[in-house]
């Protein structure tokens, strides 16, 4: 499913940068959450049945979720005018959290009572439909550039594309195997729907608390500082998990888990919406830029996937989880070091250098 799912996103966003020079965001993102739609509809329809159609539907959740990627980046950028981007994605993280503990007990606890995942489906439906009317009145402009200038050969002569390149290969690394993998980890280890609800919503405000604070924090050096102390606990966790493979330093790594993402995630993607934004070309060529973005991550998602296939992966073993989890691990640290080899020729990247 996931192969599947990543290999329609990678594919799709190549697309999406066209759709979206010729229709605009808006109509792009609004497609996304009708396919969205869709996906919600099947699930209704089939139920546990989705199994015998996994691939087809993987395919559907891929195409709805590359649309919105790209879109998705063109909007924050035009909402933020690609100014203090940090600060916005930590204030729609803790917006989305904060639904999140009330909703993920909630559904949980439904779906315990009634036996079955339908109450789930038929809400996410209700969600995706306001969501669609809320997008639909946003005014987001059309492109100004209708055609793409620049092909990607010619576009990696410049240093800040290529360090986006590699930066977001290496987070597919890190990305794909934990969407794949961490969820049904910690349901394995949990065992029950409702428990795993009363964590989530742990996890959750703890997320919260995380991004609020990283994201009041003004100055950029605290901000790499936090950022890299956290990809360091990351990397020292997870061998602690790896040698001591059991439930107490499971929870432990989630945790770690959630202060990366609060702290390291969002100093990256306010660093490379910055990197990119940067540069008169890279602007003149946007869509094109995050399109290549969207294929090095894409790539860096299912290369993993696709070895842990070929190892005869099951949950059930847990020696390659251990070895999963170390490799996961290193990747941010990569990431930091790759950002850090920027050559200092402005303010904004002075501090990052040092």
């Amino acid at each position: 499913y996931y192969i599947f799912l990543f290999l329609s996103i990678l594919l799709i966003t190549q697309l999406s940068s066209r759709l979206i020079n010729r229709y605009g965001a808006k109509k792009v993102y609004i497609s996304s959450m009708i396919l969205g739609l869709i996906q919600a509809g099947v699930l209704i329809l089939v139920g546990s049945s989705i199994v015998e159609i996994i691939v087809p539907f993987g395919v559907l959740a891929g195409t709805g979720i590359g649309l919105q990627a790209m879109s998705y980046s063109v909007i924050v950028g035009y909402i933020t005018n690609n100014t203090d981007t940090t600060k916005f994605l930590g204030l729609k993280s803790s917006l989305m959290n904060l639904v999140s503990i009330i909703s993920i007990p909630f559904i949980t606890s439904l779906i315990s009572y009634y036996g079955s995942y339908q109450i789930s489906y038929t809400i996410s439906l209700i969600a995706g439909l306001v969501i669609i009317f809320l997008v639909s009145k946003m005014l987001i402009p059309m492109p100004t550039v209708s055609v793409i200038s620049s092909n990607y050969r010619s576009l990696m002569q410049i240093e800040e594309v290529r360090i986006f390149a590699a930066t977001r290969l290496l987070y597919g690394f890190f990305n794909g195997p934990m969407w794949a993998v961490l969820g049904v980890v910690t349901y394995i280890f949990i065992g029950d729907v409702s428990k795993w609800g009363y964590i989530s919503t742990f996890l959750t405000i703890l997320s919260i608390i995380g991004t609020y604070l990283y994201s009041r924090i003004s100055n950029s050096s605290v901000r790499n500082a936090l950022a890299t102390t956290t990809t360091f606990l990351f990397a020292s966790v997870a061998l602690l998990l790896a040698t001591n493979w059991n439930f107490l330093f499971f929870m432990i790594y989630q945790i770690v888990v959630v202060l990366l993402n609060s702290s390291f995630s969002l100093h990256y993607e306010g660093i490379i919406y910055t990197l990119v934004n940067d540069n008169d070309l890279i602007r003149e060529n946007m869509s094109s830029v995050l399109s290549m973005g969207e294929l090095a991550m894409g790539v860096g998602r299912i290369l993993p996937l696709i070895l842990l296939l070929i190892a005869g992966f099951t949950f059930e073993n847990p020696i390659i989880l251990q070895i999963l989890f170390i490799m996961i691990s290193v990747m941010p640290l990569l990431i930091l070091n790759r950002l850090g080899s920027i050559i200092p020729h402005s303010s904004r990247y002075a501090t990052i250098h040092s």
